[in-house]
């Protein structure tokens, strides 16, 4: 079938079974009963949209409506905020620039910290040593050495 009529390029093929030809007559055998014809007289579509009398009487193409980006939010977006207020972006990046300063010196003070709690650390772990020791306490009064 396909080596008969490939892809259509034969035109519209039809098979007919001996069961279908025998029910044409029962169909369209009697009279007063319409035989169905092709409704187009010219198939070719393409050739009567395209042709002259057919686009004189059509309107015009019509254009596309523009585009425009969409709004963006400036509460997100620094480049939006500095469009609205040059100001509020410089202002925004001196908070981002203190911020990074504070949290340079809390780290420092941070580290400070750390160190002297560790000699505090050192020196209380001794006085525990000292006292935990077996003997008698008050032997040379409370003085530790």
């Amino acid at each position: 079938l396909l080596q008969l009529a490939p892809c259509g390029h034969m035109g519209r093929f039809c098979v007919w079974s001996q069961a279908a030809v025998e029910k044409l007559d029962v169909i369209y055998g009697d009279d007063g009963k319409r035989i169905p014809t092709a409704t187009m007289a010219n198939a070719d579509l393409a050739r009567i949209i395209n042709s002259d009398e057919v686009q004189s009487v059509l309107n015009p193409a019509k254009e596309a409506p523009s585009k425009h980006a969409p709004k963006r939010n400036p509460l997100r977006s620094v480049s939006a905020l500095e469009a609205l207020d040059p100001y509020a972006a410089e202002a925004r990046r001196s908070a981002a620039r203190r911020d990074e300063a504070a949290k340079k010196s809390k780290d420092k003070r941070a580290e400070a910290r750390k160190v002297n709690h560790q000699k505090f650390k050192k020196q209380g772990d001794d006085f525990y040593a000292q006292i935990s020791k077996q003997g008698e306490v008050c032997e040379n009064g409370f003085v530790i050495e």
